[in-house]
């Protein structure tokens, strides 16, 4: 987790000249400018809970509330994220209105909220212009990390209301980011400030140079886009279909949107899920084969794992190296699309299938996609096979050879992020490992034993984040058999 330095600033109303550095006391209305800030904590003036300037040009859909508390939370009381964007394509910016509801599940009294800013990474794209609620007096924005202060702390049990305003200017994207924009594209992925999970402490990762870094906490969404011109043209690629222009998703992880002029879309249903798919018009044959494919692997993994856990499942094409999954919506580079060749053995398929296991395998069950991304990536790494199996037989080990074999994997299952620095070491160890245990795993326990571990174990931490330890006990009480050769050979000594 990371930690910042204190840079104290000096204040007109204060001297404190014996100290090394000079702390701010409280500013004016006045003096309270909308900037960000990498110093300590900047102290709230003391003004109501809500926004102090004029609202945006639009009736306002989201009213804040004033802290509400009960003995106990509710079950299953998850923080509700309602955010009001406006949105010029043009200039390729937002203006943001945030008001989270979180409610303290901990179990412990919390003296400070921590939210991830992952657009901060970057000088120039963030601009926190205020953050604000009744129990906050300060709060302290350091690259990706904003700590918010609460005086007094909020206790377990209680809830509290969090407004932020920001500004988003987005930057030029490259095929290995797809945060800001490029070809005509809008992305934003891990565009909002979102609080982090807490576990004994906050849980706020450094990034790597492989894998992700981030972990998340189920939430629901209610995101408003607003664009600040009529433009027909323009298509808005989100998680679900807008609801009066109020896209309502619920017992997600993140939101993800993206917005284009430039698209083509298909849909079709499989049951009561909508599933579409955005491509360039030069693209509409593999735009089409991408939602077939996916429509497949949807009902294959609904039926060895469990209900598929959103209302609708979105596809977008992007000038992107790889694919990327986020709740009910996943990226597919175009080069996959370009490289397509009619057949079923292609990476257009295989990564169709593979993100959409992601809604199953890091959507439905989290998990801490940093220090353990075998729980997700190998899981959705094997779930490819389980799909040609189920639907190409003729294919199953044509694409075994091709995505696991060649590559002659070698390397620890459960390596962090942090251990190496090579891509396809990476992938080797986590994703074709991974899918070589799981491989295994099954040839051991037996068809029946072994997909229903894996119904129980997605039913079991269904909204939760596992971890390995939870992966191994759901397991244990499906097989008496030992397993551990298996363990030995695929992860690191002294694993459980």
């Amino acid at each position: 987790m990371r930690r910042f330095s204190f840079v104290f600033f000096c204040s007109a109303f204060s001297l404190l000249s014996l100290l090394s550095s000079c702390l701010q006391t409280p500013a004016s209305p006045a003096s309270f400018a909308p900037t960000v800030t990498y110093h300590p904590f900047v102290t709230l003036s003391p003004t109501l809970f809500g926004p102090p300037w004029a609202p945006l040009p639009s009736p306002s859909l989201f009213r804040p509330t004033v802290q509400s508390a009960s003995s106990s939370p509710a079950v299953g009381a998850r923080t509700h994220y309602r955010m009001q964007v406006l949105l010029d394509y043009v200039n390729r910016s937002l203006v943001v209105d945030e008001y989270i509801t979180y409610v303290n599940t901990t179990g412990v009294p919390l003296e400070n909220l921590v939210l991830a800013v992952e657009p901060n990474r970057q000088e120039g794209v963030f601009k926190l212009e205020t953050v604000a609620a009744p129990s906050v007096s300060g709060y302290a924005l350091n690259g990706s990390r904003l700590e918010v202060r609460l005086r007094p702390a909020l206790p377990a049990g209680e809830s509290l209301e969090l407004y932020l305003r920001f500004t988003l200017n987005l930057p030029p994207a490259d095929i290995f980011n797809l945060f800001g924009y490029r070809s005509g594209q809008m992305n934003l992925v891990d565009w909002y400030p979102f609080i982090v999970p807490y576990r004994v402490g906050w849980v706020l990762h450094e990034k790597g140079e492989v894998g992700e870094h981030l972990v998340y906490e189920t939430a629901d969404f209610d995101v408003s886009i607003l664009p600040t011109e009529a433009q027909t043209s323009v298509l808005i690629a989100a998680p679900v279909a807008p609801d009066r222009n109020v896209y309502r998703l619920q017992g997600a992880r993140t939101f993800a949107f993206s917005v284009s002029d430039r698209w083509k879309m298909a849909s079709r249903t499989v049951g009561a899920t909508t599933l579409t798919s955005y491509f360039l018009p030069a693209d509409e044959v593999q735009g089409q084969r991408v939602l077939d494919e996916a429509a497949l692997a949807l009902e294959t993994f609904a039926h060895l794992f469990g209900p598929y856990p959103y209302p609708a499942l979105t596809i977008v094409q992007a000038e992107f190296a790889d694919g990327m999954e986020y709740d009910g919506l996943f990226y597919l580079g175009r080069r996959f699309y370009l490289e397509d060749d009619g057949t079923k053995l292609n990476y257009l398929i295989a990564l169709t299938v593979h993100e959409t296991a992601h809604q199953w395998w890091r959507g439905l069950v989290g998990n801490d996609s940093a220090l353990e991304p075998w729980l997700d990536e190998a899981l959705a790494t094997y779930s490819e096979y389980l799909f040609y199996e189920q639907n190409y037989p003729g294919v199953a080990e044509a694409w075994w050879a091709l995505r696991v074999e060649n590559f002659a994997p070698q390397g620890f299952v459960d390596a962090r992020i942090y251990d190496m620095d090579d891509k396809q070491m990476y992938t080797n160890a986590v994703y074709l490992r991974g899918a070589l245990f799981l491989r295994d795993l099954r040839a051991r326990l037996g068809d029946e034993a072994f997909f229903a571990f894996l119904r129980e174990y997605a039913a079991q931490m269904s909204g939760k984040i596992a971890s390995d330890e939870d992966f191994f006990r759901i397991l244990a009480s499906h097989t008496q058999v030992d397993l551990s050769d298996l363990l030995q050979k695929y992860f690191r000594p002294g694993h459980p």
